[in-house]
């Protein structure tokens, strides 16, 4: 009786397509994909496309057996057709085109961000030439700037050593005659290239390495220095020939101080040079900053003893007011043009070695 009644209760699926309990979850998806598979065979066998559907598992509440979620079409004879591989291929097919639609939708985002990052390099790269063409046109233009007021700087500083040399030896060949030429050579001409080439104010070498910078800074304040020495040797001997005191006018008073300051300011450059080798005893931007210091003090008390020599009783001879006037106006010049960037260099080593220190 309780056969007929198991029997005689409605199934949920067809009779064929129920599966006995297996020994493993693996048999009895093979088993199911076998009646799947067959079942795909007999739809295709008698004409009838079997929708794609997806294939789920799942089991029976009451009977503990598995049954198939998929709906197949039945053939003419009432058998329930079991579905072959062409089924999954349908399914795999549509997949693979719903994968190439997710993968062409990114490429189309990947290509939109691709875009939108090139238009915004394209407008940095634009930027970036704008700012390239403006730099290059300030640059053209300080250069002609430079070129113009080195032009002008140059021909004050020559002209106003080569005239007082000129006056030097205009009657006569003397010894003093050197002390006034070696003086304004040395340092109107000499020491004002050096401390522009350093400075990168001077036309012919504001495009050299820092290398080459130091390399001709070095060699014109050494040929300089040699200059002074003897025109300070100059016009010792001729004081001692003459029998003549020493040092009782300002111009002599200011060249004894000028003289002592740039032999310090040449020491301090050496210990500059090689500051890295004497980082144990001094720091380098100690020594830079005793060089500049001196070197800048030196220099202005150099043009400042030059125009007293102009105003000197010996230039006084030979020369009225307004040619006086007009060299000190055009030591003064060169001085200014000279001396500006080493004292801002000056400065800003101030403020970094008092930040350094405390």
């Amino acid at each position: 009786m309780g056969k007929d009644d198991r029997e005689s209760q409605p199934s949920a699926v067809p009779y064929d397509r129920l599966l006995p309990d297996a020994g493993s979850t693996a048999d009895l998806l093979g088993a199911q994909q076998n009646n799947h598979d067959a079942a795909t065979a007999a739809a295709a066998a008698a004409g009838v496309v079997a929708s794609p559907r997806e294939i789920r598992q799942t089991r029976h509440p009451v009977y503990g057996t598995y049954q198939n979620g998929a709906r197949h079409a039945t053939s003419m004879g009432g058998e329930e057709p079991e579905g072959t591989s062409a089924e999954h291929e349908q399914l795999f097919a549509d997949y693979r085109d719903d994968d190439e639609n997710d993968e062409r939708k990114d490429s189309i985002d990947e290509t939109t961000v691709t875009g939108e990052g090139m238009m915004d390099r394209a407008k940095r790269n634009a930027s970036n030439r704008n700012a390239n063409n403006r730099a290059v046109e300030r640059n053209a233009t300080f250069s002609r700037k430079l070129v113009l007021a080195n032009v002008l700087i140059n021909v004050l500083m020559f002209g106003v050593a080569g005239f007082i040399t000129y006056h030097c030896f205009n009657h006569a060949m003397v010894l003093f005659s050197w002390h006034p030429t070696f003086m304004s050579i040395g340092y109107l001409i000499l020491m004002s290239q050096a401390v522009l080439t350093m400075s990168g104010a001077n036309y012919f070498t504001h495009r050299c390495q820092h290398r080459t910078k130091v390399f001709l800074h070095w060699l014109l304040q050494a040929v300089a220095g040699v200059l002074i020495s003897i025109a300070s040797v100059c016009i010792f001997l001729n004081k001692v020939r003459l029998g003549k005191p020493h040092f009782q006018t300002l111009h002599g008073i200011f060249g004894l101080v000028t003289v002592c300051l740039t032999l310090v300011s040449i020491a301090g450059g050496v210990t500059t040079k090689y500051a890295f080798q004497l980082r144990h005893y001094m720091r380098p931007i100690y020594s830079k900053l005793g060089h500049g210091i001196v070197g800048t003090v030196a220099y202005l008390l150099a043009t400042v003893t030059i125009s007293l020599g102009v105003y000197s009783r010996w230039f006084q001879e030979d020369n009225d007011a307004n040619v006086r006037l007009t060299l000190v106006i055009a030591i003064g010049t060169v001085a200014l043009y000279v001396i500006v960037t080493p004292i801002a260099n000056t400065v800003q080593r101030i403020r970094t070695a008092v930040r350094t220190t405390l």
